[in-house]
């Protein structure tokens, strides 16, 4: 499929919006919106367009100033409140009133702020990794020998930076050969301004308040080799956020959405029937 660019608002969005389902049904069908995390594009999720794409319209982007989404400019801020808002204004622009949002670490975090700011617009929410906020060991294991991870992305730049923090980003008992050269080829078309710039508005973000408000049918999804302090944080979500699911995936860590892609969908698939609407195929 060739590349799809939109404006939406003061981007020029990248993305791609996949329909293969049946061009007779007489019912328009459901949306999955894919939203990648930090610093990470549309690629990541290739693998769910042909999982959903029978059933569903798989609309994936490239976030604000990553990826081939354009770029802020230099000192401009980079906020969960306008990624969650740049989301939204794609969905309008694209004519979408409600999709079913899947996000990985940032990206289900601006899940769950999309789905407080904008609850008549997410039919479901699914989020891998992720918690309402960020806590100290993110902030500390990914700084390497700088003062923080911001400091870190301008030393050494996105690619080399994600290289020497690959064992906290992927599963390294389950990651195929290759896959983190790529990720951080993948990851450097954000440019290092903009990464630390992300970084530093992200570490800010306390969702906590919000949390009990936020009434979206949410599947939260974790690998059981997760560190105990994410494991206490997901745990803390699950108990305050009102219509949660909360699976654990036995022996694995990070990345699970693009190394397990077929049984993350089925897990997805299986919430809807449980949550959303027992029709769902």
């Amino acid at each position: 499929m060739s590349k799809q660019f939109i404006q939406v608002g003061d981007l020029n969005m990248h993305y791609e919006l996949a329909d293969y389902t049946e061009p007779w049904r007489s019912e328009e069908p459901e949306t999955f919106l894919l939203h990648s995390g930090y610093c990470r594009n549309m690629e990541f999720w290739r693998a769910w367009v042909p999982l959903l794409g029978l059933n569903y319209r798989v609309l994936r982007l490239d976030p604000r100033g990553w990826g081939e989404t354009s770029k802020p400019p230099r000192g401009q801020k980079v906020t969960a409140e306008m990624m969650a808002a740049d989301a939204i204004g794609l969905m309008d622009a694209l004519n979408i009133k409600k999709v079913h949002w899947v996000g990985d670490s940032t990206g289900g975090v601006l899940g769950l702020k999309a789905a407080h700011d904008y609850p008549d617009r997410l039919a479901s929410l699914t989020v891998f990794n992720s918690i309402a906020k960020m806590g100290t060991e993110t902030t500390t294991v990914y700084a390497l020998d700088q003062a923080d991870q911001g400091a870190a992305i301008e030393k050494y730049g996105v690619e080399e930076w994600c290289l020497r923090t690959i064992r906290w980003r992927v599963d390294q008992d389950h990651a195929p050969a290759g896959i983190g050269n790529w990720i951080a080829k993948e990851m450097a078309k954000t440019p290092a301004y903009v990464a630390a710039a992300g970084y530093r508005d992200f570490s800010s973000v306390d969702l906590t308040p919000l949390i009990p408000h936020i009434q979206t049918p949410t599947l939260l999804i974790l690998g059981s080799k997760c560190t105990p302090r994410r494991h206490q944080l997901t745990a803390e979500l699950h108990a305050t956020l009102p219509h949660s699911k909360l699976v654990e995936v036995d022996g694995w860590e990070q990345g699970l959405h693009f190394l397990e892609p077929a049984a993350m969908v089925q897990e997805v698939r299986k919430f809807l029937h449980e949550m959303v609407d027992p029709r769902v195929r």
